[in-house]
């Protein structure tokens, strides 16, 4: 009988000493950070009282569990709802954050990427249904819109081969697919250069022949207050994109002048105002050609 009373009091101590050491789990506790470099997020959570994480990047991607991920976003200039839930012994948090994507670079939008090793090439687009010829005044004025199929019919065709190449390191290059390239009336017979065509209505020309040139470089100008000397006075464009160029670089048209306009510029497309000067009216700068470009295969 006291063997039996001495087992149980083993037996009810070992009770009363498993209720004291239960342990009470905390819910638990969550926040993150997000890093922003292009459209790689790096993410940071500072977690307590977890054992799993659970992230959704609010663009219908897989859901990550690791602890600091980093996502690339496929979509540019737009926001996205992060998502962290926190799973413990304690229970479920779920913390959120809104994140912005910039826009793409426009040099990557030019080039197709931000370094020495990428490039795009580019051709007067053989699509579109006409190119608009303007003054060059503040208001970029019409002189006449002209049916693509024009080029064809004055055996200027082989524009829409020509393109020009840009480099993520500010280089550019044009290639020429005939020998010839696309310019001014005016610059080809200020210069003495030959011409397989000309288009003397809008003062436009395809030379016979053509040197491209070694070491141009381009720069991008955002938000520029671009002023051009025609020959009726200077004409000031304000807060525009324009393409500059060194070392014999240009864009579409052999002129004088190399410094455009860009009006729009995706992956895709660039549509571009390049002044040019007309045999009426000197060197400077009086007509601009209003001209979409696309992306060459």
């Amino acid at each position: 009988m006291k063997k039996f009373l001495k087992l149980a009091g083993l037996i009810t101590l070992g009770l009363i000493l498993s209720v004291s050491c239960k342990k009470e789990y905390q819910l638990p506790t969550a926040t993150f950070t997000a890093t922003v470099v292009s459209n790689v997020v790096t993410f940071n959570a500072v977690v307590t009282n977890d054992s799993k994480y659970e992230w959704d990047f609010g663009d219908g991607s897989y859901i990550n569990t690791l602890h600091a991920p980093t996502h690339v976003y496929g979509e540019y200039g737009r926001n996205f709802t992060v998502t962290l839930t926190i799973l413990g012994p304690g229970g479920t948090v779920t913390v959120t954050n809104s994140i912005t994507i910039p826009p793409k670079p426009k040099i990557q939008l030019l080039t197709g990427g931000t370094d020495g090793s990428s490039s795009k090439k580019w051709r007067i687009s053989k699509t579109a249904t006409a190119f608009t010829v303007a003054y060059a005044n503040a208001g970029l004025s019409t002189v006449g819109s002209y049916p693509g199929s024009i080029l064809g019919s004055i055996n200027m065709g082989a524009v829409y081969n020509d393109e020009f190449v840009f480099t993520g390191d500010g280089t550019m290059s044009v290639n020429s697919k005939s020998g010839g390239i696309f310019a001014s009336l005016k610059y080809c017979m200020g210069n003495s250069i030959p011409m397989a065509a000309n288009y003397g209505a809008a003062g436009l020309a395809y030379m016979s022949s053509f040197t491209a040139p070694t070491g141009a470089t381009f720069t991008i100008n955002e938000g520029k207050d671009y002023t051009i000397t025609t020959p009726l006075g200077p004409v000031t464009y304000s807060n525009v994109m324009t393409l500059s160029f060194t070392n014999g670089g240009f864009l579409g048209i052999k002129d004088y002048t190399s410094e455009c306009i860009i009006q729009k510029l995706t992956d895709t497309e660039i549509d571009a105002v390049i002044f040019y000067a007309h045999p009426s009216y000197g060197e400077l700068p009086m007509l601009a050609l209003i001209v979409t470009f696309e992306v060459a295969p």
